[in-house]
């Protein structure tokens, strides 16, 4: 790129995030053009989330020749803390549609007499009499559903034109076509569609037409079969749409948007799959060494949403890291699911660890998978501490506090400057939203 590319490269950038802000002033999108926010500050490269630029420059990348972005990506990225060390384009696909999800899901017919996705939808328009852009959105449609599953790469879809439809990204990295849908998916769509869009004297037609590879029994049952998963998932969707209106009316600190309470959401559902069954805090070995050039843990380990008591203060410092990160993980989860602590105002305890930042560690499996994230470093000295204080890790009640005080009465706190110990005061409310960076930091370190 020359000077000149580079450069109109960090304009968009620019331009992009300030038209997001709440205080921008508008005006027009040309390379050059400056952008004052209301307060007069001028937006400038500086102001744009380091996640966001990193994202941007993945993109751009993404875009030279198949045979040199690897490379260049590497070179790009060696020292920037927080990456990771492939790009998103070499990442193992998820494919949440792998498996079949009813009995019929798969063809019944030979191998060699099975229909592929084109057919099928060919077949459902003929047992219906749709035309190409009815039949083109209603494959826009499984193919979007297919794209999903993968929020690191989003998928869009767009209705309309002679075509019906089509899909932008997915999954897969690139655009997602007919040919990616797994086969018995693309089956269980169009019986799905037969079953809630289609006139109800077509409906027999259309199956029959469809699923040539069934007989009539089995026709119903899997009909029957795609409309009970179908009433599961509403349940499910509801629920959960229930849980965000919850979250929305009762979390605390209260979330600024939907996306943020679904984030909450999304961290509640993640904690409950972390496994925690044999939890053994036996110390394993030695999973590194806090850096103390790295704030420490900022509030009370002993009352939640309060400054640090005088007998915190006073602790010694812990040192060596003892448990490893699926050791913690279960701690977390134990310790926030019962007791008077929940998982923000733990996270809120730590400092500077926000929510995507806790999330992206607790959907880690293995002993040391997350080692050099600060919610690992920052969560074990939070539970050292409370073992220092001679509290229990796992569990939590109000009664901690007073079990603090009765040792304060027993002798003179120095901290407090009297013998009367203190209660701890309310800690100024910190707002460390979803829209804050997911970047392990670079003043973090332990040993591999």
């Amino acid at each position: 790129m020359s000077d000149a590319e580079v450069d109109e490269f960090g304009y968009f950038m620019v331009a992009a995030d300030y038209f997001k802000l709440p205080d921008h002033r508008g005006g027009a999108i040309d390379p050059g053009t400056r952008h004052y926010r209301m307060n007069g500050k001028e937006h400038t490269i500086g102001d744009v989330p380091f996640k966001h630029i990193l994202e941007q420059v993945e993109k751009r990348i993404k875009e030279m020749p198949a045979d040199r972005r690897t490379e260049m990506f590497k070179q790009v990225m060696a020292d920037v803390p927080g990456t990771t060390k492939n790009p998103d384009w070499e990442r193992e696909a998820i494919n949440p549609n792998a498996e079949p999800a009813t009995a019929f899901s798969t063809s019944k017919a030979a191998k060699d007499s099975i229909k592929c996705n084109r057919q099928l939808l060919d077949d459902l328009a003929v047992g219906l009499g749709m035309d190409d852009r009815q039949k083109g959105m209603i494959e826009a449609q499984i193919v979007y559903h297919d794209a999903i599953g993968d929020d690191k790469r989003p998928a869009t879809v767009f209705f309309g034109g002679d075509t019906g439809g089509k899909v932008m990204g997915g999954r897969l990295a690139r655009d997602h076509t007919l040919a990616d849908v797994p086969n018995h998916f693309c089956r269980d769509q169009i019986m799905d569609y037969i079953n809630q869009m289609a006139e109800e004297e077509k409906r027999d037609i259309a199956r029959a037409a469809v699923f040539s590879d069934l007989d009539p029994g089995e026709k119903v049952a899997y009909s029957t079969a795609i409309a009970e998963n179908a009433k599961e998932l509403g349940r499910k969707q509801k629920e959960e749409g229930d849980r965000l209106d919850e979250i929305m009316e009762t979390h605390k600190p209260k979330p600024k948007t939907m996306l943020e309470a679904r984030n909450i959401l999304d961290q509640e559902n993640l904690l409950d799959s972390v496994p925690d069954d044999n939890l053994d805090l036996t110390q394993r070995g030695h999973y590194g060494d806090l850096d103390y050039s790295m704030k420490r843990v900022v509030k009370s380990v002993v009352k939640p949403g309060c400054e640090k008591l005088p007998s915190e203060e006073t602790l010694s410092w812990p040192t060596t890291v003892d448990l490893d990160c699926d050791q913690l993980r279960a701690c977390i989860k134990r310790f926030t699911h019962g007791g008077i602590w929940s998982i923000d105002q733990f996270r809120l305890a730590l400092g500077g660890v926000d929510r995507p930042n806790l999330t992206k560690f607790l959907e880690k499996r293995g002993e040391r998978q997350g080692i050099k994230s600060r919610a690992f470093q920052l969560g074990w000295e939070f539970f050292k501490r409370r073992e220092m204080l001679g509290l229990h890790i796992l569990e939590s009640s109000e009664d901690d506090g007073k079990q603090i005080e009765e040792k304060g009465k027993k002798r003179k706190n120095p901290a407090a400057g009297d013998d009367e110990p203190t209660s701890g005061k309310k800690a100024k409310p910190v707002d460390l939203t979803a829209d804050e960076s997911d970047l392990e930091p670079n003043s973090v370190y332990a040993k591999e």
